[in-house]
């Protein structure tokens, strides 16, 4: 026989040989956790908390819904209960409410399965903003000429360290802020202590500005630094991930208890606005 066939016909019966079946369980009790998305915040609103279920991987659907809880926010003193009730896994309180710097917040969950959950965060004040403004320049990413609306604020940071902070960013009242991967956040270790004066915290591109006047309304809270660890955590597992540099897969961190997964943060805010102009003719550079 010749050689090279023979080595043909060996190597094929080998990879052939060498299949084993792979048994991908689809449902067990690590894919069927609970996830918790709760914000609580100093704004006069109506608050809301959603549960759910994680799913499968392989299984193109929507996660299912976690309903029938008994839901409540508390500071220690006062209890907020929050009510399902279209029946679809959000949890809203019945009027609207807001939280007070300086406490903290306990999420409480009883399942109807009689499983308990909690988790707590510290309300920490926000600094102020003096202002904010527009400024429509071209993009600062090398070989990139577009333009952009940046959204700039002028505050002064406290000398505490340790602070966190996250922006919302609302143009004629749409949330265009609505992802993690959309949100600006960051933490205050280079301007500590110091006057911010026009520093940008959004960049807006052309088409996102509809019409020829918008009102810009930006919000600032304050964050915890779980939360802006936890914000980290699950880009550098999404959007950061799949480079060379890359590190192994890891579980996102949570502070809801009894294996739950998600997050409940808990923020102080302020806001201020800003009319946008729409630009028609791009400036001389």
């Amino acid at each position: 026989m010749n050689t090279k066939l023979y080595i043909s016909i060996f190597i094929l019966s080998f990879l052939f040989s060498c299949t084993e079946k792979f048994d991908v369980s689809l449902l067990d009790a690590k894919t069927n956790r609970l996830i918790v998305e709760g914000y609580f915040t100093s704004e006069y609103k109506t608050h809301q908390v959603i549960l759910s279920r994680t799913g499968s991987y392989f299984l193109n659907e929507p996660t299912k819904r976690e309903t029938e809880a008994q839901v409540s926010i508390t500071d220690g003193d006062t209890i907020i209960n929050l009510i399902d009730k279209d029946n679809k896994g959000i949890y809203k309180t019945d009027k609207e409410v807001a939280g007070k710097p300086g406490k903290t917040y306990t999420l409480n969950i009883k399942l109807k399965s009689g499983e308990l959950y909690s988790a707590s965060e510290y309300m920490k004040p926000v600094m102020q903003m003096d202002s904010i403004n527009n400024e429509y320049k071209k993009s600062d990413i090398p070989f990139d000429d577009s333009y952009n609306y940046n959204i700039n604020i002028f505050a002064q940071e406290p000398s505490t360290k340790g602070d966190y902070y996250q922006w919302e960013i609302f143009l004629n009242e749409k949330h265009i802020s609505d992802t993690l991967r959309t949100k600006s956040f960051v933490n205050d270790e280079i301007v500590n202590g110091s006057y911010i004066g026009n520093w940008t915290v959004y960049q807006i591109t052309d088409h996102k500005i509809e019409s020829d006047t918008v009102v810009a309304r930006l919000q600032m809270l304050s964050i915890s630094k779980a939360k802006y660890d936890y914000y980290n955590a699950v880009l550098l597992e999404t959007d950061w991930s799949g480079s060379g540099f890359s590190g192994p897969p890891s579980n996102v961190p949570t502070n809801i208890s009894n294996g739950a997964l998600g997050f409940f943060s808990v923020s102080a805010v302020t806001e201020s606005t800003t009319i946008i102009y729409k630009v028609k003719v791009i400036p001389k550079q």
